[in-house]
């Protein structure tokens, strides 16, 4: 009995909301939201109706099957959750808030620093070039009577020691320098061209000289090769007999060598064999067999 009446005051409320969004777009027809804020707000009203309609079917349907209404707490839940999600957002917007209010106040102050430090800055730049068109000026003026005071001295000076001037020079004398000039040029260019020939005939003499000092060298060298040729075929020639030489006294003293090691086995086998023949009374030893035989006999 009470899943019912819960159902059918939800039927209720889905009814009342049909009629309150009938309504409402009856009287929104010809309404349009005259900035962001107001739009924002419809959007969420309509979201938050939809929502509502969603859970009120969900749990009419869930009632009708089941005899629960597990939508209804879900959807309790999810407001509790986006309250808290909201009021999260609000505190953050409002630490944010703060944040920005105190970043503008410091990026204020220090734009004021700035601005003050840059005024300061211009007041000493303008101080400065002040300064230095003064001391630019004081310095053109010194100059000037400085300037002034040697051309005055000098002219008191002139006057007081009244030093006659050099005349300018005369026609003749510069026709005189010019023609000195023109004959020590001339001597110069005389002894540039005896230099000339004389180391064009120094060159031509050296390059004969050590052109007959190369060939000779030449031939020299041509006989040196041709000795060094002879001596090279005679030490050929003597490096052969050398070579033979040298084997044949190995060869030789090989074999006196193998001739002495056969004597000595000759007579080493020879006096074996003597022995032999005296021990056993052989061959031209036999007398001794008999000589054996009497000793013993007696």
């Amino acid at each position: 009995m009470d899943a019912l009446l819960f159902a059918l005051s939800f039927e209720v409320v889905l009814l009342q909301m049909r009629i309150l969004e009938g309504s409402a777009e009856l009287r929104l027809a010809t309404w349009r939201p005259a900035n962001k804020i107001e739009r924002l707000q419809r959007d969420k009203l309509v979201k938050d109706r939809a929502l509502v309609k969603d859970v009120v079917r969900a749990t009419l349907i869930e009632v009708a099957e089941t005899g629960k209404w597990q939508s209804v707490k879900n959807a309790v839940e999810l407001l509790k959750q986006s309250e808290s999600d909201v009021e999260s957002l609000r505190l953050t917007n409002v630490q944010l808030k703060t944040t920005r209010n105190a970043l503008a106040a410091e990026l204020e102050a220090k734009r004021s620093q700035w601005a003050m430090e840059l005024r300061n800055a211009d007041q000493k730049v303008a101080v400065l070039r002040d300064k230095m068109s003064d001391d630019l000026h004081n310095a053109n003026t010194r100059l000037c009577y400085a300037e002034k005071w040697l051309f005055a001295r000098f002219e008191s000076l002139e006057l007081k020691l009244d030093v006659p001037r050099a005349p300018p020079p005369r026609p003749d004398h510069e026709q005189r320098v010019h023609e000195e000039l023109l004959k020590a040029f001339d001597l110069q260019i005389k002894e540039h061209e005896k230099a000339l020939e004389y180391w064009r005939h120094r060159y031509d003499t050296d390059i004969a000289e050590i052109s007959s000092r190369g060939q000779k060298k030449l031939e020299q060298l041509l006989i040196a090769s041709g000795k060094r040729q002879e001596l090279q075929k005679l030490y050929d020639l003597h490096q052969g007999e050398m070579r033979s030489w040298l084997t044949f006294k190995r060869e030789r003293a090989a074999r006196l060598a193998r001739e002495e090691r056969l004597r000595l086995s000759a007579m080493r086998i020879q006096a074996w064999w003597r022995g032999v023949m005296v021990r056993r009374a052989l061959g031209q030893f036999k007398y001794l067999r008999q000589t054996k035989g009497k000793g013993k006999k007696k």
